[in-house]
């Protein structure tokens, strides 16, 4: 089912050749691998197993693995193996509200519990998130003795300090999934049994699975729900799917005057599975974002090689040399960046894009029809 991981080096080859995943060491020494940018193909193909991981597993200095987060996973509808009829729902054992937060993990370092985000052991989110859970001695040692077990427990942090749509009167770290890390494993029925529930100093997200359950009823209820972000439904596989609502979506997006740069936006924040969702939902055609991404995928590639093809030519060079001879090159302040030995894997190429090509798209509203005319950016 899952891809057994007990280094770095069992995920890095089947993943090393696709420039949208990262292998990122961090400032504490742990690496954390995981998607920068994604498109309809980034979590499919022969690899498409490890390359589903790729969602901020992380590894300790030695290279073992140390955490392993929610592998990625699609909208109900959202590709052609994720369609209702696709679904099993004969087999699904868990129904859970998708929670409107941050999902957090945690790592024992250097005898320290410490949080991180999808990405990241410093962003706000993840700091918050340590010094609630650092606040209660019985969390913290619940937390620990799961990571010496093997296993990562993954959380929702959610807080009034971090909306996104929906908004939290409290902190709260709610537990989502516990996953073993070498198997990658998910013991659901863990989970539902009532004596480990009652052992567990958090909340767990309430599984709504009652006897007699349709799940796919969740499909029409998206229609009409509001004031929850949706659904995820897990089978006794752990294979899990997300539902959406309707409700949700149009907050979180503009989908009737959605426009060619607005899509550009939402693929540059990393949120495009959002509005593909929306679109599918009121039966709009998705090859508008997916065309974009193609698009400002392509760009990023090409610029990223140009980079690294003028620094490896330049290695050796003296920094003014480097400087004189590239001094007119629009990329000549991360040329130099890299030729002093910087990461070239820690250039936001995403932000020089919104900051330089943005204005390539145009504010047209997209027009759905049979036959969608994208523009590129040569004729925007």
């Amino acid at each position: 089912m899952y891809p057994t991981i007990y280094k770095l080096s069992d995920l890095v080859p089947f993943i090393e050749s696709n420039p949208q995943f990262r292998i990122q060491e961090q400032p504490n020494g742990y690496t954390v691998v995981c998607y920068m940018l994604q498109d309809e193909d980034t979590f499919r193909g022969e690899n498409e197993a490890y390359a589903q991981e790729c969602r901020g597993i992380t590894f300790d200095r030695e290279g073992n693995i140390a955490s392993r987060t929610l592998h990625k996973f699609e909208n109900v509808g959202q590709s052609d193996a994720s369609q209702p009829e696709n679904i099993p729902w004969n087999r699904i054992v868990r129904v859970m509200d998708k929670r409107d937060g941050s999902m957090i993990t945690f790592l024992e370092i250097d005898g320290q519990i410490v949080g991180k985000t999808k990405k990241t052991f410093t962003s706000n989110e993840a700091i918050a998130a340590t010094e609630f859970l650092n606040k209660d001695p019985v969390k913290v040692a619940w937390v620990r003795d799961c990571l010496r077990q093997g296993f990562t427990p993954t959380f929702e942090w959610t807080s009034p300090r971090f909306p996104i749509v929906l908004t939290y009167k409290q902190d709260e770290l709610t537990l989502l999934q516990i996953r073993h890390n070498e198997s990658g494993m998910y013991p659901m029925f863990t989970l539902l049994n009532p004596n480990f529930q009652s052992e567990v100093p958090f909340p767990i997200v309430e599984n709504l699975m009652l006897p007699g359950y349709d799940a796919r009823d969740l499909l029409e209820e998206a229609k009409t729900a509001e004031g929850i972000e949706g659904w995820i439904i897990q089978d006794d596989n752990g294979r899990m799917w997300k539902i959406k609502t309707l409700w949700y979506v149009k907050l979180h997006h503009s989908v009737t005057f959605t426009r060619w740069r607005d899509i550009a936006r939402t693929v540059l924040a990393d949120e495009a599975d959002d509005l593909k969702a929306a679109f599918t939902m009121t039966g709009r055609s998705i090859e508008p974002i997916l065309e974009v991404e193609r698009k400002i995928h392509a760009y990023i590639a090409e610029q990223e090689a140009g980079l690294k093809k003028i620094v490896e030519e330049g290695r050796g060079l003296p920094g003014l040399e480097m400087h004189t001879k590239h001094h007119d090159h629009p990329r000549i302040k991360q040329i130099m960046r890299v030729h002093r030995g910087a990461n070239p894997d820690e250039i936001n190429w995403r932000d020089i894009y919104l900051k330089e090509r943005i204005r390539d798209w145009n504010l047209e509203v997209i027009v759905q029809n049979e036959d969608i005319e994208v523009p590129t950016t040569e004729e925007v």
